[in-house]
Order: C-alpha cells, then structure tokens, then sequence
C-alpha cells in the first residue's frame, strides 16, 4: 500500500503539516498552527507542525507521534495498517473516524485510484471494460483514451483498481450523445462493478474528475443520466432534459460548477 497512507487509511499528502514538511513551507506552518489551536483550544507552535507521514520514518506532529489512539494500537499489533487488523469492522475508534471519511475506507480497502495517463499500460484493458459494460465499440474507447494519452485533449479517463483489476471508471467526451452540444464537456460512462458498489467508488471518481478538470481550467462539467437522488450527493445538480441520440425519451443533463 501507498506509504502516504496512514494507518486509519487517511492520505498524508492531503494533510497541511505533511504538506509544509515536505515543501519546507514556513508560512503554511504557522498557519497550520494557528488553525489547530484554534480548533483544538490548546497552544500549538510552529515548531510542532513538522510530519513526514504516519507510516513513514521521521518527524511526526505530537500528535501522531504519540496521542494518536489509532495510530498506537496499530503500532503495537504490527499492522501494516486498520485493513489489515481482523478487528477491523468491529473497532469503534475506527469506526468514528470513517463515519466522517469515506475515502479512508476506501484506501484500506486497498482501491487505487488512477488516471489513465498515469498508468498508459491500461489502455488496452481500460477500452475493453468499458467496452463491456457499455456496448460502445472498443475502438471508440480507444481513439479517445488515445488522443488523452497523447496529449491532444485533456479530457481524461478516470479507474479504480483492485490489485490489476478495474472495478470502476469513467471518462471525459465532449458530448455524451445527446442534443444540447452547447453542454460540454460530458463526464460519461460512470460504472462500478456491482460486488463493488456502495463503498463510495463512483463518488471518489466523481471527485476525483472535477478536482482534475478544475485544475486544468475545465469547468464546468455536464453529465446525462436518469438516476435521481445519486449524483446529487457530490456536488451535481440537476440543470434542464436533453434529447438523447436516438431514444425515446428525454433524459436528465446534471451540471458541477
């Protein structure tokens, strides 16, 4: 497992103590500091926000060094972290923890959470799931996988693995066959295998989408289906109907801003 994952199973690159450690920032230190006295009615110094990662040899914040309840248990039951301990689902200080943090689940499930781009190697396995679970010809999957790994677009593809198997996806079109082209682009093909759903898959790729294009200066984001209730949930919201290419009936267009 990624050593930047705690023993709780949250990340430690998205920690701001981690984050000035690692890029010696003094000022985002002091702000760290700040905010924590604050939250935690105590007297925190900038000297104390220095932390290399739960899992990782060095500096810790006095917390995780030596407060932290989770962190101790799994040091003492030489744990490579909370997936691995057979307590796991029974244990309530955990449980507080990921009530509050569903990708801290998820990550001591063991899920990885990728972009095509990062991992090209996939191509070939990537259009074929797709493929699969669509109906959609692989070869289209694989001309825009293709223009994405290439850097001609920066609309991009999105999975979730376990060990080498996909168990979730989705992608970024300009449009998701549909009439109102002017709505671009469309996240499209959101699929989790169905051993696999209710762990908050889809909804970490949907995060993990938006934060993406984000960066890129891609926003907003449009998205076409008949679900209720779902999409809902992340941040999407529903915008007007389309006329899908070829169906009967009109169909939901959901917006992220």
């Amino acid at each position: 497992m990624n050593k930047n994952i705690a023993y709780c199973g949250l990340d430690c690159n998205k920690c701001d103590a981690h984050t000035a450690t690692i890029n010696k920032d003094e000022n985002l230190r002091r702000k760290v500091a700040a905010l924590w006295s604050e939250l935690n009615n105590t007297q925190i110094t900038p000297d104390q926000i220095y932390c290399e990662g739960c899992r990782m040899e060095g500096l810790k914040t006095p917390y995780c060094d030596s407060l932290c309840p989770i962190r101790q248990c799994a040091l003492t039951k030489k744990a490579e972290t909370c997936g691995s301990c057979p307590e796991m689902n029974s244990c309530e200080k955990l449980a507080a923890l990921l009530q509050n943090n569903k990708d801290a689940a998820l990550n001591l499930k063991g899920y990885a959470f990728v972009s095509l781009r990062s991992r090209p190697d996939l191509l070939a396995s990537a259009s074929a799931w797709f493929h699969e679970k669509w109906g959609i010809p692989q070869e289209a999957y694989t001309a825009c996988m293709t223009a994405y790994l290439n850097g001609e677009t920066e609309y991009g593809w999105y999975l979730c693995l376990d060990g080498n198997s996909i168990i979730g996806g989705l992608g970024v079109i300009e449009n998701d066959f549909h009439d109102r082209k002017d709505l671009a682009p469309n996240v499209c093909a959101v699929y989790t295998e169905k051993a696999c759903r209710g762990h908050g898959i889809a909804g970490h790729l949907l995060n993990m989408v938006v934060e993406d294009m984000r960066e890129k200066g891609i926003s907003p984001l449009y998205l076409v289906t008949d679900h209720t209730g779902f999409y809902e949930r992340y941040g999407w919201t529903f915008l007007c109907m389309a006329q899908g290419d070829g169906e009967p009936e009109m169909t939901r267009v959901y917006i992220h801003r």
